[in-house]
């Protein structure tokens, strides 16, 4: 009993409560008619060091899944400015009106970067989903200067689950059209704080708080949500491009085993990245254990940017 609690408490990753992180809120106009809703977390000016964090999440998601690990990384001094953006499709960003790309969600960022006037050097990090999008940014955006991916890759697994079988036959479309027309909008709306994903103890947890999300969202998200589910379960929308190569240094932070993204590099990848860096976490035995056990892989998040700083100073 002792020893489970103690792993419990190792595994967590406790809510910063500081004066120093300075928030800002916008909506900005970027291309395609679209808005992305952007925070940013302003620290105290030490290193110079700006980063683009990308969420992940098939629809339902916003910046809050990553806002805890934000706040701690300028805490722990590895930057000062970071920006949150709300993916279009997710959050207080504009909805999406078809399956959109990696390549379009890139170009999203690279565009929001512009409008905000950041003149880079940043480097791009993305959870899940946002991993590939924050690639591509750097391979369109001379600006970043790194990536670094958490539970994530280059391009979804080769395994073929339940749901990539369901998406071939064309079974998935009018199945979760049901499942999302029986949620949305069962409560009144409210913009979903995911944060306290960090504090729960179980998958089934983290299932009744996107629940709820969805509930919370409106009924005229639907076909945006479709469109953003259908897009992270199809390889030929949810992966890089075959050119896309980049000689600046990726970081890939994943556990030992994650049946959504994997937890190998193909080797056309090490190719294509010769920078390339892997990051084990041994506890991380699923995809959910970002949330599950948040202190694990933050420790080797925080690893792998003590590293690859400390080589650049």
């Amino acid at each position: 009993m002792l020893m489970k609690i103690v792993e419990e408490i190792v595994e967590r990753l406790e809510p910063v409560q500081t004066n120093l992180i300075q928030t800002k809120t916008q909506s900005i106009e970027i291309l395609r008619e679209g808005i992305i809703f952007l925070k940013t977390l302003q620290g105290p000016n030490r290193t110079g060091r700006r980063l683009i964090y990308i969420h992940g999440g098939g629809g339902g998601g916003n910046h809050t899944l990553i806002e805890r690990p934000s706040r701690r990384m300028i805490l722990d001094g590895f930057f000062d400015t970071i920006y949150l953006p709300d993916r279009r499709g997710d959050g207080a960003s504009s909805p999406l009106t078809h399956k959109q790309s990696i390549r379009e969600h890139a170009e999203d960022m690279r565009d929001l970067l512009d409008k905000i006037g950041e003149s880079g050097p940043l480097t791009a990090m993305g959870v899940s989903y946002g991993g590939p999008i924050a690639l591509d940014l750097a391979a369109i955006d001379s600006r970043i200067e790194r990536v670094v991916l958490v539970a994530s890759s280059p391009a979804l697994s080769q395994n073929n689950g339940i749901a990539r079988i369901l998406v071939k036959s064309g079974i998935l479309h009018p199945l979760m059209k049901a499942v999302y027309r029986n949620f949305l909008g069962k409560l009144s709306p409210a913009y979903p704080d995911f944060d306290p994903a960090y504090d729960v103890s179980s998958p089934n947890e983290l299932v009744r708080m996107f629940m709820e999300g969805l509930k919370r969202t409106p009924k005229d998200r639907l076909d945006s949500f479709i469109y953003s589910l259908e897009a992270t379960l199809d390889e030929a929308k949810a992966s890089l491009a075959e050119d896309v190569t980049l000689p600046i240094p990726v970081l890939q932070v994943v556990g030992k085993t994650d049946e959504i993204w994997g937890s190998k590099l193909l080797p056309e990848y090490l190719e294509r990245f010769p920078a390339y860096k892997q990051f084990i976490v041994p506890e991380g035995r699923i995809h959910k254990d970002v949330f599950l056990k948040p202190g694990a892989f933050y420790r080797a998040l925080a690893d792998s940017l003590r590293r690859e700083f400390s080589n650049v100073q």
